[in-house]
């Protein structure tokens, strides 16, 4: 028995000289590591933790300490690589980096490393896109914005930026798409921007119709270019797509609103014209021969617009 205790002791003895041993080793790689990320050698710096935690795993309650450093610094390692990525635009291997730190600080229940590795994510995908919106490369841009909005589904900053992309590429209905839903997951006080867009998307649309002498939807299309932002050109195209369709009141509304945007506009003279002949037809004889008037000098619809002067017996 007493040999039995006495080889049992020895045992316990040489266990307790390996475990120390191993602590001694761990402390070593710990330290030289240290020395490493102090050096800016992230590199060496992640691969000495890594081997130290696996290390001071083995030493049990001795090692406890050790292992929880470990796994505090191991997580802001990984966050540098990513952000030096950042720095230098390599933007898949950022997003990659900082997937693994996420993981990896979600294991080692370092909440603030995982939520600020996550944070980043859209946000470095969000770059990479705008580069690829801002080189024109657009079908890029526009697979880049989806990445944006699968981690991120109410980033309407990327559903403005994906509707400008799908603009570049002349895909209105995609880009119109993407501007209404930027409006719904954008702050009503910051919605000027995506306004404007979806106005000139609109507006894109209002004119092809009209240029192809489709008036109904060029008008319809003009009035949404105008209900998102208000503008000369749309004002313009519902003037003569309205007078084509003898929707006179709306003619004559857009007509004046285009004069009032424009009062120097080139075509300001026929512009006027054509709005005297509505308020003409909608039988408005005042207003019709006050702006007759004010043209029957010009040299070219003067003519036309004293013959209506003397047609409406205008005072």
């Amino acid at each position: 028995m007493k040999k039995i205790f006495a080889a049992l002791l020895m045992t316990l003895c040489m266990a307790g000289v390996a475990v120390a041993q191993d602590m001694a080793q761990a402390t070593e790689l710990a330290k030289q590591a240290n020395e490493s990320l102090v050096n800016g050698d992230n590199e060496a710096a992640l691969a000495g933790f890594r081997q130290a935690l696996e290390q001071a795993s083995l030493c049990g309650e001795e090692g406890f300490d050790l292992v929880t450093t470990c796994k505090s610094v191991i997580p802001k390692i990984l966050l540098n690589q990513a952000k030096a990525s950042i720095a230098a635009n390599e933007f898949d291997a950022a997003v990659e980096k900082l997937k693994e730190t996420a993981s990896v600080a979600t294991e080692y229940e370092q909440v603030d490393a995982a939520e600020e590795a996550n944070a980043l994510v859209p946000q470095v995908l969000l770059q990479k896109a705008n580069q690829l919106l801002n080189a024109k490369d657009y079908n890029g841009a526009v697979s880049a914005y989806k990445d944006v909005l699968d981690v991120d589904p109410a980033n309407g900053n990327a559903y403005l930026r994906m509707g400008m992309a799908y603009n570049g590429m002349n895909n209105l209905d995609s880009a119109i798409d993407a501007f209404d839903k930027a409006l719904e997951n954008t702050p009503e006080t910051s919605q000027g921007a995506v306004k404007k867009q979806l106005s000139t998307a609109y507006l894109k649309k209002a004119n092809g119709f009209y240029k192809a002498k489709q008036w109904k939807e060029a008008l319809e299309f003009a009035q949404k270019s105008i209900e998102s932002q208000d503008n000369a050109n749309a004002e313009k195209i519902v003037g003569n797509a309205a007078s084509q369709l003898k929707q006179n009141k709306i003619a004559a509304e857009a007509f004046e609103a285009y004069l009032t945007m424009k009062p120097n506009a080139a075509d300001k003279v026929q512009v006027t014209y054509q709005l005297g002949t509505v308020l003409q037809a909608l039988g408005d004889k005042e207003k019709a021969c006050g702006y007759f008037k004010t043209i029957q000098d010009d040299p070219k619809f003067g003519e036309g617009a004293r013959y209506q002067i003397t047609q409406l017996k205008c005072n």
